[in-house]
């Protein structure tokens, strides 16, 4: 009798192998349907069918979609050997679902399904992909996200591990999206929560750092397995928002795209972002930087950093934020000849100078 061990990576275990893994781990998730949607032909024929209850008029469905590529958006290295199975495939799968998720709570609109193209490479263990819908199906569980189908995708084979999510949001009859082209001069510039985590978790996570003690693993976990609030696009339009975005690729970069959309400028308040960078000083203590370079860098953390994937958004000037969002700046006036040929350029005013101007997907 062979004593053999059952075959462990994708390729030694072929299409219908790692099928069954993904059909095991999303289990009660092919459920027939929700409330919002109901998956009328699930994952397994060559297309789902989603049916949306009658409600009067014609709900509207967003899309959206999002790429993870190894090494660009995470590592392996930042895992330790024995954790590159399960525990980094769950977290990719968190992360991804994030990206996609985020986008469409930036547009007020609810999750109902996410379609999943997953590119490996054969040498890739089942226990990461395990881990990946692992992660994907504890996403969908969450507040926000409970009405959303895992609808099938795609897999493939490559040189490195390639994630695409497509997200389908729905909008009520009757219900208007959030858009980036509402602000007005006056109004007030807030984010849903606090910004800079997941730009420290990425510093320490680059230089092999530990991240021990709850205050450096919560960092951490901001980088590599976001759980983004998701009703705080709904909750911002209930309390008057007039335009807002996810942000994604940093404060100065996005408030660059909300202020060309709107044909206005936009104030930082440079004391509101070094009261959330203080929060942020003891993992630029963990990299050994000296006080006046923890400060900049935590300063820089805040307002370049990057996926936050909190809701920027603006409100009139006398409009009471929604719970939990926090100010941040104001909305001016379009000034003549203001810059409108790069992200975050001219039209966003800081008081302190940043150098750095947020993400940018192909430059790095």
């Amino acid at each position: 009798m062979s004593t053999d061990p059952a075959p462990r990576s994708v390729g030694e275990s072929g299409e219908e192998a790692v099928l069954a893994v993904i059909v095991e781990e999303l289990g009660e998730l092919h459920r027939a349907g929700t409330d919002l949607a109901a998956l009328t032909v699930p994952a397994g024929d060559d297309a789902a069918v989603l049916e949306l209850p009658e409600d009067g008029a014609p709900a509207r469905i967003l899309l959206s979609t999002d790429t993870l590529s190894q090494d660009q958006d995470f590592r392996p290295g930042w895992w330790t050997p024995q954790q590159q199975g399960a525990p980094m495939g769950r977290a990719v799968g968190l992360k991804a679902a994030a990206q996609n998720l985020s986008d469409l709570n930036a547009m007020a609109a609810t999750p109902i399904a996410l379609l999943v193209s997953l590119t490996l490479p054969a040498t890739t263990s089942l226990d990461w992909v395990r881990g990946f819908y692992r992660g994907l199906a504890e996403a969908v569980r969450r507040e926000g996200a409970e009405h959303c189908h895992i609808a099938g995708g795609d897999l493939g084979s490559g040189p490195g591990i390639s994630v695409t999510l497509t997200a389908v949001g729905r909008l009520p009859a009757g219900h208007a999206p959030l858009r980036r082209n509402g602000a007005r001069p006056g109004d007030q510039l807030a984010v849903s929560g606090p910004l800079g985590a997941a730009a420290a978790g990425l510093a320490l996570l680059e230089v092999g750092h530990p991240c021990p003690g709850p205050e450096l693993s919560r960092l951490r976990d901001a980088q590599i397995a976001p759980a983004p609030r998701l009703r705080t696009g709904a909750q911002a339009l209930r309390c008057g928002a007039t335009a807002g975005l996810d942000l994604s690729d940093g404060l100065l970069r996005d408030a660059g795209r909300l202020a060309r959309a709107s044909a206005v400028r936009v104030r930082l308040d440079q004391a509101a972002l070094t009261e959330q960078a203080a929060a942020l000083l003891p993992a630029a203590a963990a990299l050994g930087l000296p006080e006046a370079q923890a400060q900049a860098e935590a300063l820089r953390w805040v307002a370049a950093g990057g996926e936050d994937y909190e809701l920027l958004a603006s409100f009139g000037a006398e409009a009471r934020l929604p719970e939990g969002f926090i100010k941040v700046g104001e909305i001016l006036e379009c000034a003549e000849h203001a810059g409108s040929d790069a992200d975050g350029a001219r039209e966003v005013l800081l008081t302190g100078a940043i150098d750095d101007q947020g993400w940018d997907s192909l430059q790095g």
